[in-house]
């Protein structure tokens, strides 16, 4: 039997890239799964982004909308739509239509694979070279850290619903993904890693890449290390994941 899927957009003022990537998650998921639900996060938006979740609500069935009266943040929109799940898997999908089309497609193809299908950015240089460097540093910092050998944190990887409905983080800032992550890792979840394209924003700017998500990354990342050695009551033994498997890419990987 085919698996089910609940999709997340998280949007904040994606007024302009708000159609594109529900028209592409929609054409992508009618045939693959058994059935899906759509839940768009409107992140208190100041544009014509509640007006045009609304529309897509109405004229179709399984998409759901959320409104928040005012920005309560990425991780904290991204949370709630883990928690307002109904499918089997989970997926966040950037309402700034990152991602490209066709990467969501490969991902998609993966379910059922693992427990987690894990990014990773196959085209690092569509970004500039200091956003790549800092990237490259994060993964490399976070696998000394956790002993893990990931080529990305913070993708949008997809979940068993169960499982990620289970984790609760520390922070709900940008280091919510990593922690989420690491966390379903540490408890010896399986794993494939896909290799994703990614493109530049048609419309408006990046909210993630800014000195205060890297600081509180860095800090986060500490705590939670130091809290996996040395709290009894969180240490868990890590197996290796029996099932995980990289999808053969030769790309060196970037978050």
């Amino acid at each position: 039997m085919k698996p089910s899927i609940s999709v997340i957009i998280p949007a904040l003022n994606e007024e302009k890239n708000l159609d594109g990537v529900v028209g592409d998650t929609l054409s992508i998921l009618n045939d693959r799964f058994s059935a899906y639900e759509i839940i768009i996060i409107d992140d208190g938006s100041q544009d014509q982004t509640p007006v045009l979740a609304d529309r897509f609500s109405k004229e179709n069935q399984n998409i759901k909308v959320v409104h928040h009266q005012r920005n309560m943040g990425l991780g904290c929109s991204v949370r709630e739509g883990y928690q307002l799940s109904n499918m089997e898997y989970v997926v966040w999908n950037p309402g700034d239509r990152g991602m490209t089309r066709e990467s969501l497609d490969t991902m998609l193809d993966s379910v059922g694979k693992a427990d987690l299908i894990v990014p990773f950015i196959a085209n690092p240089e569509f970004r500039w070279m200091w956003r790549r460097f800092v990237s490259r540093t994060y993964v490399l910092i976070l696998n000394f850290l956790f002993g893990l050998k990931l080529r990305c944190y913070n993708g949008t990887v997809i979940y068993r619903t169960c499982l990620v409905k289970s984790v609760n983080t520390s922070t709900l800032g940008f280091f919510f993904f990593a922690e989420t992550l690491i966390t379903l890792l540490k408890t010896g979840s399986t794993y494939v890693e896909v290799p994703t394209f990614h493109q530049e924003r048609s419309h408006g700017k990046s909210k993630a890449f800014t000195l205060k998500n890297i600081c509180e990354i860095l800090s986060k990342a500490v705590l939670l290390a130091l809290d996996i050695r040395f709290n009894k009551k969180r240490k868990v033994s890590l197996p290796q994941p029996s099932g995980a498997k990289v999808i053969p890419d030769n790309t060196p990987g970037q978050n």
